[in-house]
């Protein structure tokens, strides 16, 4: 039993998942921002690839991706669009309201200690040098996604030539059931930031704040970047109300706090695990190690490196190991 048991880890299943698993190790600790481009390229393309395919049953495989794709980029814009309006408005509001608090605020900012280390540094060229790579990274990543949603069959096909021809049919078999796992963290992390729309317009309504509805979409939109998107969100709703008095100003922020509790600790765990098969607790290890080691964006994937990564390791070795002790 023994020694079918090492011949089973020693397959060529195995030994490829294990190399696979120490280059990728490796390139994440050594081509961070790369690899994680690279992998929310897929996600993306993996959330994108079923509507390519149902509308490829009207037109060419070309044109359905290109209309699937300037979709997906419409939207995008329409979606930060109205945040950019309305937020700078509001902001550029309460700067002419209370032009007093501005200025002690950019005085504070000015001569704060932090500043002027961060300027002796060179912090500030380093921000802008950090600005422009994400935007090239940004830019690149929609071009890999455009040739991948055009182009997956045949790439999966060149893909599947580096594993023996007996495991091909295998593999694709997983390739498929990791691109459904991805395709559902899209959908889950499209619920989980509509829930916190959903419980900020219903709030605001009941303290009867006019723009509601869209102090609503906009938390929903930034609410997808961790820590950073929800504090935005929070700066716009509170200039918008600030004018109805301390009062509802406080209730707007107790209910912003509410939304961000109730989407953390119930909806995400629960989205997350209905959809993708997970565990929270698995979620909640690789949210933290994601977040520590890769920041905001390992942080936004992070469910769905954990479910690839589940994917990985029960089709390409758990199943084996089971098969060989039922032998």
């Amino acid at each position: 039993m023994e020694k079918n048991i090492l011949q089973k880890i020693g397959n060529s299943q195995n030994i490829i998942f294990i190399i696979g698993i120490i280059v990728y190790t490796i390139c994440l600790f050594t081509i961070t921002d790369i690899a994680l481009m690279l992998f929310v390229t897929y996600v993306i393309a993996c959330a994108l690839n079923p509507l390519v395919d149902k509308l490829e049953k009207k037109c060419n495989r070309n044109l359905a991706a290109a209309i699937v794709f300037g979709g997906f980029i419409g939207g995008i814009l329409l979606m930060f669009l109205p945040i950019v309006i309305i937020g700078g408005q509001e902001i550029a509001h309460l700067a002419a309201q209370y032009p007093q608090y501005v200025d002690q605020i950019k005085d504070y900012i000015m001569t704060s200690p932090v500043v002027e280390e961060f300027a002796n540094s060179g912090g500030l060229i380093e921000s802008i040098t950090s600005i422009s790579k994400g935007g090239i990274y940004l830019f690149v990543a929609l071009i890999f996604t455009y040739f991948i949603i055009v182009d997956r069959d045949k790439l999966l096909t060149a893909l599947l030539r580096f594993f023996p021809k007996k495991s091909r049919n295998r593999m694709r078999e997983i390739f498929d059931k990791s691109e459904e796992k991805l395709s559902r963290f899209v959908s889950g992390q499209f619920i989980a930031s509509a829930s916190v729309g959903l419980i900020v317009v219903i709030g605001l309504l009941l303290l009867r704040v006019d723009s509601a509805i869209i102090l609503g979409c906009i938390s929903a939109v930034l609410d997808i970047v961790p820590i950073v998107g929800p504090a935005i969100a929070l700066v716009i709703c509170l200039a918008v109300v600030y004018k109805m008095g301390w009062t509802i100003v406080i209730l707007t922020a107790v209910i912003f706090l509410f939304a961000q509790f109730a989407e953390n600790n119930f909806v995400k765990p629960y989205v997350f695990g209905k959809f993708m098969d997970l565990h929270p607790i698995v979620i909640y290890i690789f949210l933290f190690v994601c977040a520590k080691y890769f920041g905001a964006v390992g942080a936004i994937f992070a469910p769905a490196i954990a479910a690839d990564a589940c994917v990985l390791i029960e089709e390409l070795y758990l199943k084996n190991m089971d098969e060989e002790v039922e032998e």
